[in-house]
């Protein structure tokens, strides 16, 4: 036991140290809220924080895992973050409220609610570390949310999604669950997102307006043959979420707009499949830092150098 306690964070620097080139600081499990989950119990809200040394305000990059809004965790990702830190940003990776009634009667809905649940989570958070970016070095006129597959979803809606647009689609949500900016703490700082990046993550092509495109610049990376979330809703209508537009309908919206989008894809792979980690790390940086520039543009290259078995998930 007094082993594990002196050696795991020594471990831990030490991996820090290893990915990238310098140390990293690293806060694990910083509570942004508290709020009810889908059994009406009250739930922490956590995140772990991951930046350089450096006492320079930098970019942040908000990350939310994958998982079908029924599981998944922060810690699965944290080579991930890691790799996104050493490229000089502020990595929040946050945990959001999981699970929903999966009887086929309510199945539906309660996936809706926990979409909901997700985007309330995502701006509570970022409300949160608003309000702590003189602690946390983070410029806030540099705020990029990212996820995958659920995450990407969380993302995806709270940037194109308004309170307005929710109550007219589902008023229930705003009745049972509160308002989408209030929810999970009492802070009210106001934040804008400087781009998107989504992995397999998909919406209603519908709710993305062209002042919104033009606005957010994105990311988009996922595999044509993805089965879960469609990567072209026209095509692609067997896969288990067949409602839904994936990365290519998403470009489609924003080249029609005129508006900056990146589209990475491959072309076998399954779901969480095809694209390293390294992959993933190098392309978000060259988005980021373009982003920030103002010299973002827009392009789509299909990635052949990764093997499509590659997990995303799994540490490289």
């Amino acid at each position: 036991m007094l082993l594990s306690k002196f050696i795991m964070p020594l471990l831990f620097t030490t991996l820090c140290s290893i990915v990238s080139g310098q140390d990293i600081k690293a806060k694990k499990d910083i509570i942004y809220g508290k709020s009810a989950d889908w059994n009406n119990q009250q739930q922490d809200l956590k995140f772990d924080l991951y930046s350089p040394t450096s006492s320079a305000s930098l970019p942040l990059i908000l990350f939310m895992h994958g998982g079908g809004f029924i599981n998944g965790d922060k810690n699965a990702l944290e080579p991930f973050c890691l790799k996104l830190a050493a490229k000089g940003y502020v990595v929040a990776n946050v945990n959001y409220r999981l699970g929903f009634d999966t009887t086929e009667s309510k199945r539906n809905s309660g996936i809706i609610m926990a979409c909901y649940r997700g985007v309330q989570d995502q701006d509570a958070a970022l409300r949160f570390l608003v309000d702590h970016a003189k602690e946390y070095h983070i410029d806030t006129t540099n705020i990029f949310v990212s996820g995958e597959s659920a995450g990407a979803v969380n993302c995806l809606n709270n940037g194109f999604i308004t309170q307005t647009e929710w109550d007219a689609l589902f008023p229930i949500l705003h009745q049972e669950l509160g308002a989408k900016e209030s929810s999970g703490n009492k802070i009210s700082n106001h934040y804008s997102i400087k781009g998107i990046i989504s992995m397999w993550g998909g919406i209603d092509t519908n709710y993305i307006s062209a002042t919104e495109s033009k606005a957010i610049p994105i990311l988009l990376i996922q595999s044509e043959a993805d089965e879960q979330i469609p990567f072209e809703h026209a095509k692609n209508q067997n896969t288990q979420y067949n409602y839904m537009f994936g990365s290519y309908d998403i470009a489609e919206r924003y080249n029609n707009n005129g508006s900056c989008v990146t589209l990475l894809f491959t072309k076998n792979a399954r779901h969480f499949f095809g694209f390293s980690q390294h992959y993933i790390a190098a392309a978000v940086q060259q988005f980021v830092n373009s982003v920030i520039k103002g010299r973002c543009k827009s392009r789509s290259e299909e990635n052949k150098g990764e093997n499509d078995s590659i997990n995303f998930a799994e540490y490289e």
